[in-house]
């Protein structure tokens, strides 16, 4: 029988104020949607101390618990649905899926039509965590790692990386949704229950010098929980995953920043990644297995779990789409649909369909396995990204038209297609480029939307705006309107209630 998976949205409050002696959350816990219920607001969540002691001394002063605690963050990541979370309400804000759950809260993420009256929803996911409790761990292990006499050097420099890693990767995350975010770099209540947000560049920065740490730090090779033995399986961050995080914060920053270098650096950071030969390019149907040659950094799926992935459980249709709950209520869209070139085999083998009466309806299936089978892990990084990053970056750096190219029709060809024939002008090969991540990455961690996002500052023809506000537009179709004058929407509002209770916080314009 199927077990009612909750997904939570959880409210803003940027107050993070966080003892080592007490972990307290100040975040509004709001959006609890399950297959069954929705529960109200809850403010001021009290979050006990977690099971693996991160909060006391003693769990420095021992290399296992101080693993167990690195290694807690990934299994909550698994265990709180992040991977499909992301994907499916970027998808529905973009133009990926469609939403058959008329749960108002749902309906406004779908229609591009979030307020900030509302607190029934924001920054981010989880259950009793969210992307600030991930920062926090990660700040907790890097202020205790510090000064621990219990941790080999090579465990602790393993861990402290892993550490940093994970901080960048959720401001990562925060600020493509939020623009503006507080960066979170200590522990110290004081601190955190005071701050303001930091400006996307700035936290994009951030990002880099985190990810330039972990990656000096890093095992070039993976390695299981001991820290140093190596291991098969890809579910711990190395230098790789390092690289491709790096090398995606920096194609973003030379979006926003305009500043040209950054996309050298992309080009460099990807380079590096795929000259590795720990990863080739797996075929369709092998992309998404455990430990598959295109993985840099998957999560490994917990014991006890009654399905390899929350992404096949919750995207896999077995009828027609639910409209009791957001899990199982969504189908792919006919715009995602119709994006797909003749022939293009990821259409076959990434979408399925299921036909209840005389309707059918297509579904994400990149993930196959609908309960536990044991074969599949979350996705959270791969190689296949770093060909399209490198092939984007060459072709801003306004030099290497032919290695764009090449790296363009590495992933073409895997999908059965031909070399790419249109014109070679800039204009039209960066088009090319967001086309082939539109349909290489649809529903894997917000792809398509922040490439959406990201495509107005960079002036590219195909934007978040031509997408959802031109005439006849997507957001018209899911049934809001876009403002195609401000594009605020954008960014997603910071609830009213939070801003009221710290004066330090400011709204989005447009809210």
């Amino acid at each position: 029988m199927k077990t009612n998976h909750h997904y939570h949205i959880q409210n803003w409050n940027i107050r993070v104020g966080l003892h080592l002696t007490t972990i307290k959350l100040i975040f509004i816990f709001c959006f609890l949607l399950s297959a069954l219920s929705f529960e109200g607001c809850k403010k001021f969540i009290q979050v006990p101390s977690p099971k693996n002691s991160l909060v006391t001394a003693d769990v420095f002063n021992n290399a296992g618990s101080a693993t167990s605690a690195q290694l807690a963050i990934y299994t909550n990541m698994f265990t709180n649905s992040e991977s499909w979370s992301m994907a499916q309400s970027m998808g529905l804000y973009a133009d990926e899926l469609e939403n058959y759950y008329p749960y108002p809260t749902a309906q406004q993420i779908y229609s591009n039509s979030l307020t900030a009256t509302n607190a029934s929803w924001s920054a981010y996911y989880g259950s009793s965590n969210n992307y600030y409790s991930y920062v926090y761990a990660a700040n907790a292990l890097i202020a205790g790692l510090q000064t621990t006499s219990g941790c080999s050097a090579a465990v602790k420099r393993q861990l402290t990386g892993e550490a940093y890693f994970t901080r960048a990767f959720f401001h990562f995350y925060l600020t493509n949704i939020f623009g503006a975010v507080p960066l979170v770099l200590t522990t110290n209540y004081a601190t955190n229950s005071k701050i303001a947000r930091a400006p996307r560049l700035q936290v994009l920065q951030q990002v880099v010098a985190d990810l330039q740490t972990a990656k000096s730090l890093l095992n070039t090779n993976y390695v299981d929980g001991s820290d140093t033995v190596l291991t098969n399986e890809r579910v711990r961050p190395t230098k790789a995953a390092a690289l491709a995080l790096l090398a995606r914060a920096y194609l973003y920053l030379g979006d926003y920043s305009g500043n040209s270098s950054y996309y050298q650096r992309a080009d460099s950071a990807a380079s590096a990644v795929i000259a590795n030969n720990a990863y080739r390019l797996s075929p369709l149907n092998g992309v998404f297995l455990a430990n598959s040659t295109e993985a840099i950094w998957q999560l490994q799926t917990p014991s006890n779990q009654s399905y390899d992935t929350p992404d096949g459980f919750n995207f896999i249709l077995l009828g027609a789409p639910s409209t009791s709950g957001l899990n199982n209520s969504c189908t792919v869209s006919i715009q995602l649909i119709s994006a797909f070139e003749p022939n293009d085999q990821r259409k076959t083998s990434w979408i399925d369909s299921v036909t209840e009466g005389t309707n059918t309806y297509y579904f994400p299936y990149k993930y196959k396995n609908y309960t536990y089978v044991g074969t599949e892990y979350d996705m959270v990084l791969r190689l296949g990204e770093q060909y399209l990053i490198r092939a984007e970056a060459r072709v801003r750096e306004g030099n290497n038209t032919g290695g764009a190219l090449s790296d363009l029709n590495m992933i073409r060809n895997r999908a059965g297609l031909p070399n790419y024939n249109g014109t070679q002008d800039e204009v039209s090969l960066l088009t090319a480029i967001q086309h082939e991540r539109q349909v290489e990455m649809f529903t894997e961690w917000g792809s398509r939307w922040f490439d959406l996002e990201r495509a107005i500052a960079s002036k590219e023809v195909v934007n978040a705006n031509t997408v959802l506000g031109s005439p006849g537009n997507v957001c018209q179709y899911k049934g809001g309107t876009w403002n195609i004058t401000t594009y605020y929407q954008l960014l997603w509002p910071i609830p009213r209630t939070d801003i009221s209770a710290d004066p330090n916080l400011t709204q989005n314009p447009g809210y």
